[in-house]
């Protein structure tokens, strides 16, 4: 008997590493590959005097050609389904016609430059994923070395560990007028090996492309997340009540000054206007500009009170136009010909503008 259980230990580590697999074998054929040594095809022979019998070439095996395509085959062929870039992102989509791994990118605010959203958000996925920079220079992200390991199978002695090695490159391109872009990535450099680097092991382009998915679709999974985030922040300031006070725009024209930045007033500005007694007719945030008519005997006002609070306007088209000053944003009202209003106006207005923007949203439903 003691004999035997020391037959066992002695085979336990080999039983061990022979039951685990090298991530290059997970990506083969199970089975073996004695397809490769099949010899070629003996011909049909005619005997003189009579015709060859008719065949068709739809199933003929092409024959094989460089070495390039050899090392498709057999174990380097590889059966997993290809992976496909996923623009999960708001904003992002995918480039039609184009054999790169690349996602296009869209801003989605307009107060964000896409460039530097895009820049600071690959350095912050590549920082949380701990990985390193060996180049940043004019939308160019070199990383270093990606090292994973895996343990293979353990035994008594030591462990069988396979490595993978690799360095990416995203290149971040963000047109002239800074509303559009694009994210392309490159896997420049790969080793692995089992105990070592294994110089033998090549990649094919299907290899390189691949990988490189893998990576820019966490790269863009990440963006979502920032996106998402972002919006959501947005969202919850965009839901508080502004306030406001008489000031001048940069024209210096009577204004009210907004304690907020552009986006959250041009949301909140949506939402007061019609309360006013404004039916929004157009809006252009590019223009930064809300092309509104007033009607007196309308809005929330005049609905509680009647005409003795109704805003000193007369009844007709309107412009109310955004301003950014920093982190506060000026609301000037212009006549239909973008003519500011008198200063008198504004300040009559005041009091009953200023109440529903220190609302909060909800208040305002």
């Amino acid at each position: 008997m003691k004999y035997n259980r020391l037959a066992i230990a002695a085979l336990a580590p080999v039983l061990v590493l022979v039951g685990c697999s090298t991530p290059l074998e997970r990506r083969q054929a199970s089975g073996g590959f004695e397809y490769l040594e099949q010899p070629e095809p003996t011909p049909l022979v005619v005997p003189q005097g009579l015709d060859a019998p008719r065949a068709s070439t739809e199933f003929n095996i092409p024959t094989l050609g460089e070495q390039v395509d050899r090392e498709v085959l057999g174990p380097r062929l590889d059966v997993r389904p290809p992976l496909q870039v996923l623009p999960l992102a708001p904003g992002t989509r995918l480039q039609d016609g184009v054999d790169s791994v690349t996602v296009l990118v869209e801003s989605n605010q307009d107060d964000i430059d896409l460039a530097n959203e895009i820049h600071e958000t690959l350095l912050k996925f590549l920082g949380d994923r701990a990985i390193g920079v060996a180049q940043d220079t004019n939308g160019v992200i070199v990383t270093d070395w990606i090292e994973n390991e895996e343990v293979i199978g353990k035994s008594w002695f030591r462990d069988k560990v396979y490595q993978i090695r690799q360095r990416y490159e995203f290149d971040t391109v963000v047109k002239d007028h800074g509303r559009s872009g694009s994210i392309t990535i490159e896997l420049v450099d790969h080793e692995e090996g089992l105990d070592g680097i294994d110089e033998s092991i090549v990649l094919t382009d299907a290899d390189r492309r691949r990988y490189a998915i893998d990576m820019l679709n966490s790269a863009i999974s990440y963006m979502s997340f920032e996106r998402k985030q972002r919006q959501a922040t947005q969202e919850l300031l965009n839901g508080r009540g502004i306030s406001t006070e008489l000031g001048l725009d940069l024209d210096e024209n009577t204004a009210f000054i907004a304690d907020a930045n552009f986006d959250q007033v041009w949301s909140r500005m949506g939402k007061v206007l019609p309360l006013l007694g404004f039916e929004v007719r157009d809006l252009d945030q590019q223009l930064a500009t809300y092309f509104v008519d007033y009607e007196p005997d309308g809005g929330f006002w005049a609905s509680l009170w009647g005409d003795n609070d109704e805003l000193p306007l007369e009844e007709g088209p309107y412009q109310i136009r955004l301003e950014r000053m920093g982190q506060r944003t000026a609301i000037t009202f212009l006549d239909n010909e973008a003519q500011p209003l008198p200063g008198e106006t504004i300040t009559e207005m005041y009091n009953r503008f200023s109440e529903l923007m220190r609302k909060e949203a909800k208040d305002l439903q």
